[in-house]
């Protein structure tokens, strides 16, 4: 980044919020219920603003509004990420904002790291700069390390990498924990302004954790009147069969180019994945000893992470 850009953030950072606004910052992790999240805040924009709550959790709006997913590194991030928050407010009398986006923390593993989330340090630094000023809360959900393992590697063959499970778990699955992850929330925006809610935790009769989340966040943006009851959105994204994952590793090697992956996306979830062949078994590929350890040391985490900062 050069010299005048970086001015041009530091500006940026300095530059006051709009006196008498707050945000709540959902921002992940990946696959567990974003999706179901940011749905319900689409069909009931109407009634959160009645109760001055302003929404921004259109991953299509977001994307363009950030010229691509956030990061940091990309001249000006902080600016634009700045400004389409300032735009919700001006656009509108709200003084509170919701905030939702999967993505502000960085992909779950790249292949030049062991860590998970191996980016997250230097992009909630740019999320502080960017609402520095606005008191602000985080949100922000994990899952046993063996289901959030599995699903990220399938979200990376639904992205059209063929890459062997193998060859994941081999490079992080030593160094899977939250624990990094939250400490970095936490020194960043303060452990009394960090939310963090266990996917896994079985809730019985009480609120579902989708219905949790949201109503956190309107509780601490003042939405009085709003209720979040069994309207709220279950939708979930596709998850693959064995036959799916198989046929992804067989045929993705053979294609040429981001169209013809993602026509093959498409395929695999709509004739696959919602029309099942009998016998078909969700795909799986860490062995039962392997989960147990996995198992053992997400509940270990778990307990540190309470004695740091809220746990629901």
């Amino acid at each position: 980044m050069n010299l005048v850009q970086r001015l041009r953030d530091t500006v940026a950072a300095r530059r006051p919020l709009p006196a008498g606004h707050q945000v709540v910052l959902h921002l992940g992790s990946q696959k567990t219920g974003t999706t179901a999240v940011q749905s319900w805040c689409r069909e009931h924009t109407a009634e959160l603003a009645a109760a001055g709550v302003v929404t921004r959790t259109t991953q299509p709006d977001i994307r363009a509004a950030l010229d691509g997913w956030y990061d940091v590194t990309r001249p000006g991030a902080d600016d634009r990420l700045r400004a389409f928050l300032e735009d919700a407010w001006r656009s509108t009398r709200a003084p509170g904002l919701f905030y939702s986006c999967e993505s502000n923390t960085g992909p779950a593993f790249a292949r030049d790291s062991a860590e998970l989330y191996p980016r997250i340090a230097e992009n909630v630094a740019g999320i502080a700069r960017a609402t520095d000023g606005v008191p602000r809360h985080v949100q922000f959900t994990v899952r046993g390390y063996a289901a959030f393992l599995e699903s990220a590697y399938q979200q990376q063959l639904k992205h059209g990498r063929a890459v062997r499970f193998d060859e994941l778990a081999d490079r992080v699955q030593a160094r899977l924990s939250w624990r990094g992850v939250v400490e970095q929330l936490a020194r960043t925006f303060g452990a009394e302004h960090v939310t963090v809610y266990d996917y896994d935790r079985d809730r019985g009769a009480a609120r579902p954790l989708v219905g949790q989340i949201l109503t956190d966040a309107l509780e601490r943006l003042g939405a009085t009147g709003v209720e979040v009851g069994d309207e709220v959105s279950r939708r979930t994204n596709t998850r693959y069969t064995q036959r799916m994952a198989d046929l992804s590793l067989e045929v993705l090697p053979l294609l040429d180019g981001a169209d013809e992956r993602a026509a093959f996306h498409r395929f695999v979830t709509d004739t696959l994945g919602r029309h099942p062949a009998p016998g078909d078994v969700p795909a799986s590929f860490l062995a039962p000893d392997a989960v147990t350890a996995l198992d053992e040391r997400y509940a270990e985490d778990l307990a540190w992470i309470g004695s740091v900062v809220e746990l629901r």
